[in-house]
């Protein structure tokens, strides 16, 4: 199955392996696990796509193909709302003159993906200058966009450094992050950035004017995104396609462990691996601020948190010290 697998993230098709692919799918023992290993992936709209254009989509027992081809017109679907919603943001923000750039999987389907639903998504994620971030956040909160309560008071001041992302945005079902930066190391050149946005590449999203980074960013930026997720416990092959499909001859690996369990976040030293690299990445000056913002947070964030009432969550706040040695 996992050579199937790969079989199923090309784009575009490839006629020459069809024979193979023939192959392949007589020999898959259980359709039903492995159309849920494909939904594991996030590669549902992409595995339907090729089996439609081998012309094999007869082979498959027809429960599962139903279900591939319902994932695929999800997609499709999902795909043109995320665009619908992003054009509100983009409105909101031209307005105002603060020019960001389209990151991950809306810049990959308007691109790379054609705009034909291939690309799944659960949300939009954009770059803005560093300086104009926290402008931009709090300009969508007062057009009706909402964000989670904030963890700490401490936290405020240091928003645009305390991670990838702004804290994110809803709203109606819709949400958004917006990125300060690309990278973990911390670049106090802003020099970096202004190069990123002056080289941003103009590209075209349902006839609405749009802005990508320049290639070579762009795949350094996605090579880290991937690795990011595999500290996490959470490694897709729908991120791995994406950098294969831009650049084929990248030495990246998928790594073995994660083909038939790629979502592993519960399991013991993902979560701790996460919040050690999400620690180092915040500039050494304000890490004992975020610190102690993180393991003492508001009363009324604990309770949202934890979903329990106050006196629970008075008692939890012990257990979060041992944040401390996660760190150490």
């Amino acid at each position: 199955m996992k050579e199937l697998l790969h079989f199923l993230c090309q784009y575009p098709f490839d006629s020459r392996n069809r024979e193979l692919i023939s192959d392949l799918i007589s020999q898959v023992p259980d359709w039903n696990r492995f159309v849920s290993l494909i939904n594991a992936h996030g590669i549902t709209a992409l595995a339907t796509y090729n089996l439609k254009e081998s012309g094999l989509a007869d082979q498959i027992p027809a429960d599962a193909m139903s279900m591939l081809e319902k994932g695929y017109m999800q997609s499709i679907v999902r795909n043109s709302w995320l665009t619908d919603r992003w054009k509100e943001v983009n409105a909101i923000l031209s307005d105002a003159g603060i020019k960001h750039i389209l990151l991950k999987g809306m810049a990959l389907e308007h691109t790379l993906y054609s705009a034909k639903g291939l690309r799944q998504m659960t949300d939009n994620d954009i770059l803005i200058k560093r300086d104009e971030a926290l402008k931009a956040w709090s300009l969508l909160k007062e057009k009706g966009f909402e964000s989670k309560p904030m963890k700490s008071p401490l936290h405020y001041k240091i928003l645009p450094d305390l991670g990838k992302h702004l804290p994110e945005l809803y709203k109606e079902g819709y949400s958004l992050e917006i990125h300060t930066r690309l990278f973990d190391e911390n670049i106090p050149d802003s020099d970096f950035y202004n190069d990123i946005f002056e080289r941003a590449a103009e590209i075209t999203v349902d006839n609405t004017r749009a802005f990508i980074l320049p290639d070579d960013i762009n795949i350094r930026f996605l090579v880290k995104h991937f690795n990011y997720h595999k500290l996490e416990g959470d490694c897709q092959l729908r991120l791995y396609t994406d950098i294969k499909l831009l650049d084929p001859d990248n030495p990246l690996e998928f790594p073995e462990s994660f083909i038939f369990e790629p979502l592993q976040k519960t399991r013991p030293g993902f979560r701790k691996e996460s919040y050690r690299n999400s620690f180092r990445a915040i500039p050494k000056r304000f890490r004992f601020r975020f610190l102690i913002g993180d393991i003492f947070p508001t009363l009324s964030w604990m309770k949202q948190r934890y979903r329990c009432g106050i006196i629970e969550a008075v008692m939890r706040y012990p257990m979060r010290i041992g944040k401390v040695w996660w760190v150490i």
